[in-house]
């Protein structure tokens, strides 16, 4: 889905790019250069190609730049050689914005580049610190580095059905990825206890959300990913916590992560239950629907072939095998 629309996005950006050489290429072609009227209008009009190649280097860099730069220039001299103008001073005119489209195309794409290569590092450092900052967590209480990844995935399979834009992806990613930072916050004796919980220290391990939440809140790029954080454990009926939501007052990015997390933690190896299959999760995920979980959701969910998900698992199962073949 999201290879899709980045080639469509590109797609349309090219043929817009087409459209305007070929606009700016009938109006210097068909606008006479004579009387002196029409020369002036000819000069001014000429002026629009300098736009193709800040096009070009805005969408697709240097190398679009140049090809585009290319382009023009060929009919722009094509013109030239067709009606070369006598007057000397006309003719160094035309030499100098012939130069300047390479100017105008060049720079900034190489700027553009530069700048998608600096901005391409930071998102990866960003992503390398919170993978790192989630697989501490998981390994803190879970004993598996890998947990919150693979429900990211989940969660991003169940977002590609219902065909959710780039930027609320994102979010949904992160969210997901995200859930449990909050229990940064949890002592290591309610956190890790092998028995029951008093209802004290279950007082203490629902605050997570909030936790959570108040923590990214404070990040301008996590802010819509800390909404998923606080709701991922309502229930659709309104029996969950913190603030019991309600169907869709929950954001449908904590809906579509409730469906994941549960999948994964049936389907995984843990110290308190054995892993389940897939028909045995998806049972139990279907037997909560319109209680714990968004019918919808789990349409989508049960939409999904099993081996799609079983190629997530592969990718991110961890060394210990916690993950079972599905």
């Amino acid at each position: 889905m999201e290879a899709e629309r980045y080639v469509n996005g590109r797609k349309t950006r090219i043929a817009l790019l087409i459209f305007t050489v070929v606009i700016v290429t009938l109006f210097h072609f068909l606008v006479p250069t004579t009387p002196h009227t029409y020369h002036k209008l000819h000069i001014v009009l000429r002026k629009l190609y300098f736009l193709p190649p800040v096009m070009a280097a805005a969408w697709f860099g240097l190398r679009g730049a140049a090809l585009t730069t290319a382009v023009i220039s060929m009919a722009f001299i094509a013109h030239a050689l067709v009606d070369w103008p006598g007057n000397y001073m006309e003719q160094a005119n035309q030499l100098g914005e012939l130069a300047g489209f390479w100017v105008v195309g060049l720079v900034p794409g190489w700027l553009f580049d530069r700048r998608r290569a600096l901005m391409e590092s930071l998102a990866r450092a960003n992503e390398e610190t919170l993978l790192a900052l989630v697989s501490a967590l998981d390994m803190r209480e879970k004993n598996t580095r890998l947990h919150s990844q693979r429900v990211r995935e989940y969660t991003l399979l169940l977002a590609d059905r219902f065909g959710i834009a780039e930027g609320e992806r994102r979010a949904i990613a992160l969210g997901a990825l995200l859930h449990d930072v909050g229990k940064i916050a949890v002592s290591d004796r309610v956190l890790l206890k092998p028995a029951g919980l008093t209802e004290d220290e279950w007082r203490e391990m629902r605050r997570h959300p909030w936790e959570g939440y108040r923590l990214l809140r404070r990040i301008g790029f996590l802010r819509e990913a800390a909404e998923i954080v606080y709701a991922h454990h309502e229930h659709f009926d309104g029996t969950g916590y913190p603030r019991g939501l309600i169907g869709e007052e929950i954001p449908l990015g904590a809906r579509l992560f409730m469906v994941a997390d549960v999948f994964d933690a049936l389907t995984s190896e843990r110290p308190y239950h054995k892993a389940m299959g897939y028909e045995q999760a998806a049972c139990v995920i279907r037997e909560k629907g319109g209680s714990h979980f968004d019918p919808a959701v789990v349409n989508a969910f049960e939409a999904i072939p099993p081996e799609k998900w079983e190629k997530v698992r592969k990718r991110f199962a961890d060394v210990n095998g916690d993950a079972p073949v599905l």
